[in-house]
C-alpha cells in the first residue's frame, strides 16, 4: 500500500468515524473499488481506528481527566457524579464486547460483502431519521440508569456490521433515553473509546503482521485519521445539538442505495 492511499483512506476514516456514515462501510466500498490496495482491510481499519482514538482522547481529554480524578479519587472524589458516568460506560461497553467477540469471524466476511453494507447504510438511514423525534431529552449523563446503558450499549453494538454507524447509533440510542443533545453527543463519542480499545486487542495478531510488513503507511494513515477525527468530532457535536442529522440520513440512504446495486452487479 502506498502513502497517498493510505492517507487518503486516513481522511477517510476519520470523517465517516465521527460523521454518521460508518467508515467501516466506507472502507469496504473503497477496498471493493481498488481490488488488491489493501490486502490486510481489517487489520488496517483497526489501525485508522486508534488514529480516531487519538482524536477522541484530544478533544475529550478534560472530561477524561476529571472522570480519571474521580475514579483515583474514591470515596473523597469532590465529583461523585463522574464515578457514576465512568459505571455507566464500563455497563454500556458489555453488549459489543460479547457480540464482537461471539461473531467476529462472521464479521470478517461482512468486510468482503457490499450487498451487506449497502443494507447496512439504510439501517444506519433509518436510525438517523429517526432521531428526528428524539432530540428533545434534557436528562444528564449522572442520571443515566444501568438500564439505560445497556439499551445504549445494544445501539453501539450494532455497528459491528461494516455498513452501520457506530456514532449514529450510539447517538441515537442515547438520545431514545432522553439524554440531552450535548450529553448524548459526549457520552456516545467517550463509548467508543473502550470499543476501539477492544477492537484493537482482537485484532492485535493482524495488526502486529501488518506493521511489521508495512510501518510508514499506516502511521501515515493514523496521523491523517486522528486530524480529520478530530475536526470531524467538532462538526458532530454541533449538529447533535442543532438536531441537524437528516443530510447524513439522506447521504447513507443514496450511498446504500447504490451500494446495492454494485453488489448486484
Amino acid at each position: 500500500m502506498g502513502i497517498p492511499i493510505a492517507i487518503f483512506l486516513g481522511i477517510l476514516q476519520g470523517l465517516t468515524e465521527f460523521l454518521p456514515v460508518s467508515s467501516s462501510g466506507h472502507l469496504v466500498i473503497a477496498q471493493q473499488l481498488y481490488p488488491g490496495a489493501l490486502p490486510h482491510a481489517l487489520a488496517f481499519d483497526v489501525c485508522l481506528h486508534f488514529g480516531t482514538l487519538i482524536a477522541v482522547v484530544i478533544y475529550f481529554r478534560e472530561d477524561l481527566f476529571g472522570m480519571a480524578r474521580a475514579v483515583f479519587s474514591g470515596p473523597r472524589a469532590t465529583e461523585p457524579h463522574l464515578q457514576r458516568w465512568v459505571g455507566m460506560l464500563a455497563v454500556a461497553t458489555i453488549p459489543i464486547v460479547i457480540i464482537g467477540g461471539t461473531l467476529h469471524y462472521q464479521l470478517e466476511q461482512a468486510f468482503t460483502s457490499l450487498t451487506a453494507v449497502g443494507f447496512a447504510l439504510l439501517v444506519t438511514a433509518s436510525l438517523l431519521m429517526l432521531a428526528r423525534g428524539l432530540s428533545g431529552g434534557s436528562l444528564a449523563p449522572e442520571g443515566l440508569t444501568v438500564r439505560d446503558a445497556i439499551a445504549i450499549g445494544c445501539f453501539q453494538a450494532l455497528a459491528v456490521v461494516p455498513g452501520i454507524s457506530r456514532s449514529g447509533a450510539t447517538i441515537v440510542g442515547c438520545l431514545s433515553r432522553n439524554l440531552a443533545p450535548d450529553a448524548a453527543a459526549r457520552f456516545a463519542f467517550l463509548l467508543s473509546l473502550p470499543a476501539i480499545t477492544g477492537a484493537l486487542v482482537l485484532n492485535i495478531s493482524a495488526v502486529g503482521e501488518l506493521l511489521s510488513q508495512d510501518l510508514t503507511p499506516v502511521l501515515a494513515g493514523m496521523a491523517s485519521a486522528a486530524i480529520t477525527g478530530f475536526l470531524a468530532i467538532d462538526v458532530m457535536m454541533k449538529a447533535v445539538r442543532l438536531g441537524r442529522l437528516t443530510p447524513f440520513a439522506v447521504y447513507c440512504a443514496i450511498l446504500g442505495a447504490v451500494t446495492l446495486l454494485m453488489g448486484l452487479v
